[in-house]
């Protein structure tokens, strides 16, 4: 976005004007200490809506009623006013033609304006600034974040105590959710992204969630869908056994549709065929042995567990004795291959073989530890093995036992169903119930919805990755730095860095500048030396400079504004000090660099964007003073100043 500062102004409350003309490209602005310089960047934070004013408390506030600055932004120059602090704080934006006459801006142009909330004025710069993302919240979030004009000035402000500082590189990073929201919009501001990627990217969250909400539902479905089959089965069982009619029921793999069928269909009892029950007493009877045979089963698996932990014990006592004998063994080892008698001096042969047979014993013994062990694993294995079984023949006597008990409290020995046909009315109204469960559709088949969301989720998916976002992000993080190392030649960094190898962390939103040094990562924070703090200020955003104007599609205004960035060489207040001849030397270095960064960004892209410099140096110290004095807006370092 081709933008820039047009003029500072201030008003007091009878239209006194206190005004500082800017032009595109470098501006600089020079002058001693107390002379308002730094309070610049402050004002045009303020006229860009901050929530509270960080102006400097003084002469500049007492003084002023209005704030005022001129914002080109492609053809068109909007006038931005705030009110003082004092007086509301209140806002109103202007829009006027690109050659309006803003050196003709009096007090009573505002007479007539419409002063609203700062938030109002913010989305109408927002939009001049074709910064339309109104939602980059994702669901888990809730609610909806815009990104904002406030993020972007992060970008733009190197404030004095900022420059040269080792343990901060953004303005206002101090707050987390300020430096989360300035990280995370940064492909916003890089013209990366739009709201179409932020709309999809809520869509398909949202249809995430839904496809998860439905396999739940659906495992939810199957589960009851298997209990309600698993009973229906067994009633309609129990049914016709007591009928005395042969239906064999059996395949539990039945849809659960044809099982409804068949209990939709029952025969209605008939008193004139009414027998004794044998059905159902043969059902009884064949539930029983069923249960006694798994009990046998049990048992037998009760008997296998317990001798296999007898065994596994005596292999405990067994392994502990050979570890003994092991330790005692080892206590004394055979050191001696030969022995000779001391009287006769005569070799002791059977003295060698009895050494031959405790080494035998010993290599015995081991062996033994080795096959001890390997047993005792494997008893551990098969004992998980028979518990496994056994587990599994105790549910299914629980699943017998519970039909047996149902048979018997109905059908067989109930004191509330006294005749044949209570019994089976019973049975038949129980049916009836597990019937209506599936007529009223508690058991939907929600296959052809869950494949409908996989589609959409796969689309989405699918576009997503089109927008290409991280790899755009790393394209951009191989420019700042190959950017940052290209001005780094010319800035001045100590000899124990070199070879200069800088990064930025974009990709791992770190957002931190590291040198890449031998072995090693050098963290800023770990780098001595003020000259290599600020020449890494400097190198990361003439960089960003250079990358948002390469942009298309970036809103990012093309303004940048360094405070004292000479500090560290000529400091404020030490003006007794003699300037040694290296600290002009990277001064004027530190000054060539920018000034050719930008020619190289105007090269590049067609136009400059605008660099504001303030400063205490005087242009006619340095190698480069012609080009640094052409640059010069203000000088206020012998007369003159804001106020």
């Amino acid at each position: 976005m081709k933008s820039f500062l047009k003029a500072i102004i201030l008003f007091n409350d009878v239209g006194e004007k206190r005004e500082i003309d800017l032009v595109e490209g470098i501006n600089i602005i020079t002058g001693r200490s107390k002379t308002g310089k730094s309070a610049l960047v402050e004002i045009i934070d303020y006229c860009l809506c901050s929530r509270r004013s960080t102006i400097p408390k003084g002469k500049i506030t007492e003084f002023t009623y209005l704030y005022v600055i001129a914002l080109a932004i492609e053809n068109k120059t909007y006038i931005i006013a705030r009110q003082s602090w004092n007086n509301a704080g209140k806002m109103c934006l202007v829009k006027e033609d690109e050659n309006f006459d803003v050196k003709s801006l009096s007090l009573q142009y505002f007479d007539d304006k419409n002063f609203m909330p700062r938030l109002a004025v913010q989305n109408e710069i927002e939009t001049a600034l074709g910064l339309d993302v109104s939602n980059i919240s994702t669901n888990e979030e809730g609610g909806t974040k815009k990104a904002s004009l406030r993020n972007m000035v992060s970008y733009l402000f190197q404030h004095q105590n900022l420059i040269a500082s080792k343990f901060a590189l953004f303005y206002r990073f101090s707050d987390y959710y300020k430096r989360k929201d300035v990280i995370e919009q940064f492909p916003v501001f890089a013209g990366i992204i739009s709201q179409e990627y932020y709309s999809d990217l809520i869509r398909l969250n949202d249809l995430r969630n839904q496809l998860k909400l439905q396999l739940k539902k659906q495992k939810e479905v199957e589960k009851r869908s298997k209990f309600v089959k698993e009973n229906i089965h067994i009633l309609l069982r129990d049914y016709y056994a007591l009928l005395n009619i042969s239906n064999d029921i059996t395949d539990l793999d039945l849809p659960l549709s044809e099982l409804k069928n068949i209990a939709r269909c029952i025969p209605e009892f008939d008193a004139s065929q009414y027998l004794d029950g044998e059905q159902i007493s043969g059902r009884y009877n064949n539930l029983k042995k069923q249960l006694e045979t798994l009990r046998e089963q049990e048992t037998e698996l009760k008997n296998k567990i317990s001798n296999l932990k007898d065994y596994s014990d005596d292999g405990e006592s067994f392994s502990a004795m050979l570890n003994n004998l092991s330790e005692e063994t080892s206590a004394s080892p055979i050191t001696v291959q030969n022995y000779v008698c001391p009287l006769c001096g005569q070799s002791c042969e059977e003295l060698v073989e009895k050494d031959e047979q405790i080494k035998q014993s010993a290599e015995w013994l081991n062996n033994e530890l080795k096959v001890a062990q390997k047993y005792k694993s494997e008893f551990s294995e098969e004992i998980r093995i028979f518990e496994n079984q056994r587990e599994n023949v105790v549910n299914q006597i629980k699943k017998i036992w519970k039909q047996i008990k149902e048979i018997e409290d109905k059908y067989i020995s109930s004191k509330n169903l006294k005749t044949k046909i209570d019994q089976i009315n019973y049975a038949k109204a129980k049916i009836g119930v597990f019937v209506d469960m599936c007529d009223k559709e508690i058991f939907i088949d929600d296959d052809i919805e869950i494949k409908d969301l996989e589609e959409k989720v796969k689309y989405y998916e699918e576009k997503i990755k089109g927008f290409d976002v991280e790899s755009k992000k790393a394209k951009a993080e191989v420019f700042i730095a190959d950017n940052m190392n290209r001005l780094a030649k010319f800035l001045d960094f100590e000899e124990e860095y070199k070879p200069i190898n800088l990064n930025f962390g974009l990709l791992d939103s770190s957002f931190d500048v590291y040198q890449q040094h031998k072995t090693e990562t050098i963290h800023l924070d770990e780098m001595g030396s003020g000259a290599n703090w600020v020449s890494c200020h400097i190198a990361l955003f003439l960089s960003f400079l250079h990358y948002f104007a390469r942009q298309e599609n970036s809103p990012m205004p093309l303004i940048m504004f360094f405070d004292q960035p000479s500090q560290v060489y000529f400091p404020q207040g030490d003006s007794g000090r003699k300037r040694t001849s290296a600290d002009i030397a990277a001064v004027n270095s530190m000054y060539k660099a920018i000034f050719d960064e930008i020619k190289n960004i105007e090269n590049e892209v067609g136009f400059k964007p605008q660099l504001i410099i303030v400063d205490h140096v005087d242009g006619d110290d340095l190698e480069i003073k012609q080009e640094f004095n052409q640059h010069v807006r203000y000088n206020w370092l012998r007369e003159g100043a804001l106020i």
